[in-house]
């Protein structure tokens, strides 16, 4: 009889090298524990040091710059372009209002145009557009013309970071994924943190140079620092595992890309029919997820009151703007640490709970007020320090969303548009500036918008066990759940095949099987 041997392909996910002296076993234990790549095997590390090295920089960079730009329209504003333009009313608040509404705009549209044209050229091509756009900033004489390009960068902004999010949840895989998108996230604090230096540093330099004020020298810089950023995006940008063009990577590499992206249950990307887009607006899923950004939206507003409670102690202005930089620094430590315990844990909601934890507590100490210096401080800093609930929560929706690719970007579309406009009026409602620093009601309701978090999270995550105990689904090695037919039918549609060898005397098949194909 034929002689027949399965073979599990499926290893895609090695654990730390054991080889060499006994130091350098320490050592890779100890970087790995820092960064996951360190523990893999020689052709996996390598793997995921390229990807890192292409996709995630390249990410980071975009949305940097992307960050800075709406940080120093804020710093832009207190360092003449007030006065320069007569800015006496609520013009401030308007410019993030339109903004805003570009930003919604362009959020559905987009992820209909990346679903038949390549996210590698889409990106790329918007962020040139993008970056002349911020330069014009430089050039406006009236709030007007701000108005209008401030809806014209919203409306082409709104391509990137959902199509970032898809990007990274394809490449990598749920146990490599959460550090990563902290990263990716935590641009956004270190822009706040830079931004003033950047600031502070043209004015002083630039302030009156070729007639042009500091503030309009910012713009100016933003736009010089993306113009290369984007020209990048054209090479680094791989679109999806299942067809990508990128240049970087070897055909095996391809291939093993492929693997993995199997492995974990990833389903390719598709058109965006008017069909298909009916069936998400009608399915509960969408809705289950954004539940949770519009409680956790509530959540974060005593943070942003920092500075006015520290001003309210007769703190110089340095100490004002200085202090609460500490703020941004927890939250990339606390992102980070809690991204990379998420990963190894398999499993996100708990800590996204546990955060939420953290809030409450931070709450519940400026609601009693009468407290020492001490314990508020730490009350201000607890929205930073549970930032990582927001990464984890990106994580958490690229693997349940993970049977499709588009309702992935039409997700981060509709959450990173919905927490910016309830970030945009929640404040004004419960936490008015002329009752700063102690709010009558903003406290309580924010413990309400916390608790009600919890609720979100457990409930999206009751819904989906349901959901997948119906349908027949399970749990994955990497813990997402996803239809047992995902890896073979993904592998089959790469053209990925069984190989048949002849051996001497009979025929051996070798037949390369999913570890779900295996059950």
């Amino acid at each position: 009889m034929p002689q027949t041997e399965v073979v599990n392909d499926s290893g895609l996910r090695p654990g730390v090298q054991h080889q060499g002296s006994p130091f350098k076993r320490w050592l890779v234990r100890l970087l790995s524990t820092v960064w996951d790549s360190f523990g893999k095997d020689a052709e996996t590390q390598k793997y995921l040091h390229k990807i890192d090295a292409f996709i995630l920089i390249y990410v980071m960079l975009s949305y940097l710059i992307k960050s800075l730009d709406n940080t120093n329209i804020n710093n832009a504003y207190v360092s003449g372009m007030k006065e320069d333009l007569a800015l006496y009313g609520n013009e401030l608040n308007l410019f993030v209002t339109c903004f805003n509404m570009g930003y919604l705009s362009g959020s559905i549209p987009f992820q209909y145009i990346v679903s038949h044209i390549r996210p590698s050229l889409v990106v790329p091509s918007c962020e040139l557009v993008w970056s002349g756009l911020v330069m014009a900033l430089a050039s406006v004489q009236s709030a007007q013309s701000v108005y209008a390009l401030r809806y014209l960068i919203g409306l082409i902004e709104a391509a990137a970071f959902p199509v970032f999010m898809q990007v990274l949840g394809s490449w990598y895989t749920p146990e490599e994924l959460g550090k990563r998108v902290a990263l990716f996230d935590m641009c956004a604090n270190i822009a706040a943190m830079f931004s003033g230096y950047l600031q502070a540093g043209l004015y002083q330099s630039f302030n009156g140079r070729a007639g042009l004020a500091g503030w309009r020298w910012l713009f100016i810089m933003d736009g010089v620092i993306s113009f290369p950023i984007a020209l990048l995006g054209f090479y680094c940008l791989p679109d999806f595992p299942t067809n990508t063009r990128a240049r970087w990577l070897t055909r095996d590499e391809k291939e093993f890309s492929i693997r993995r992206f199997a492995s974990a249950g990833r389903k390719g990307p598709r058109k965006l029919t008017l069909r298909r887009l009916g069936q998400y607006l009608l399915s509960w899923r969408p809705y289950g997820c954004l539940c949770f950004v519009v409680t956790a939206s509530g959540g974060d507003a005593p943070g942003a009151s920092f500075n006015l409670w520290l001003k309210s102690l007769n703190m110089s202005i340095e100490k004002v703007n200085i202090i609460p930089t500490v703020a941004n620094a927890c939250a990339i430590v606390s992102a980070f640490v809690f991204g990379s315990l998420s990963d190894r844990s398999g499993t996100r909601w708990p800590w996204i709970i546990f955060g939420e934890f953290i809030r409450i507590s931070g709450n519940v100490i400026l609601a009693v007020w009468n407290v020492n210096y001490s314990s508020k401080f730490y009350a201000y800093l607890a929205p930073s320090l549970a930032t990582f609930y927001w990464t984890l929560w990106l994580s958490w929706s690229q693997e349940a969303f993970q049977d499709d690719a588009e309702f992935r970007g039409l997700v981060m579309a509709g959450a990173n548009t919905i927490g910016p406009a309830l970030g945009a009026f929640v404040p004004l409602l419960l936490f008015p500036v002329k009752q700063a620093p102690h709010y009558r009601y903003g406290f309580f309701a924010a413990i309400a918008f916390n608790t009600a978090t919890i609720g979100s999270v457990l409930l999206f995550h009751f819904l989906s066990k349901r959901e997948a105990k119906k349908r027949g689904r399970v749990y994955n090695e990497f813990g997402p759940i996803v239809d047992p037919s995902y890896e073979a039918e993904v592998l089959r549609e790469a053209g990925i095949l069984p190989v048949i060898e002849e051996v001497e005397g009979c025929q051996k098949n070798v037949v390369v099987l999913s570890d779900k194909e295996l059950q």
